[in-house]
């Protein structure tokens, strides 16, 4: 059984995406958690924002540019700039994912040079890569397969 994330929203809700291994939020939750644990940056340090891939970086950045803004860091002018980039960055990105998705990976590692990276995922092609597959008793495509070939069998022998 895998755990949820413990982060408590602020409506009040439990985070339910499941939680990285070994930590008690998820990916998104554990990356939030980080940046305020952080040392407050220097008054002439420049903001590093994430990469605004997904809803998740923005808000990401969103809560960044308010932090800074928040301390003084940020001229309200240069922050209305980010905010105007973040209303941008908003209309391109895709709105059919949740912003902490279910199927988040639940295993992050580093590589060398410090960068995230997600488990390594092996994908098989059905029904060739089968016959000699480890999980083909508990593979929901394998299962499939076996069903139409017994279909496909049975109308054979009409």
């Amino acid at each position: 059984m895998l755990p949820e994330c413990r982060h408590i929203l602020p409506s009040g809700h439990k985070c339910t995406a499941l939680a990285l291994r070994g930590k008690y939020y998820c990916y998104f939750h554990t990356r939030l958690h980080a940046l305020a644990a952080k040392p407050a940056p220097a008054p002439d340090e420049p903001l590093k924002l994430p990469v605004l891939e997904d809803r998740s970086a923005i808000l990401v950045a969103l809560s960044q540019i308010f932090n800074a803004l928040g301390d003084s860091r940020l001229k309200p002018r240069r922050a209305g700039l980010y905010l105007y980039g973040l209303q941008i960055a908003t209309q391109n990105v895709e709105r059919q994912h949740d912003v902490i998705p279910m199927m988040a990976s639940h295993d992050v590692t580093r590589s060398p040079e410090g960068d995230e990276l997600g488990p390594i995922i092996s994908r098989c092609e059905p029904p060739g890569d089968c016959p000699g597959c480890d999980i083909r008793t508990v593979c929901e495509e394998y299962n499939a397969i076996s069903e139409q070939e017994l279909e496909d069998d049975e109308e054979d022998d009409e």
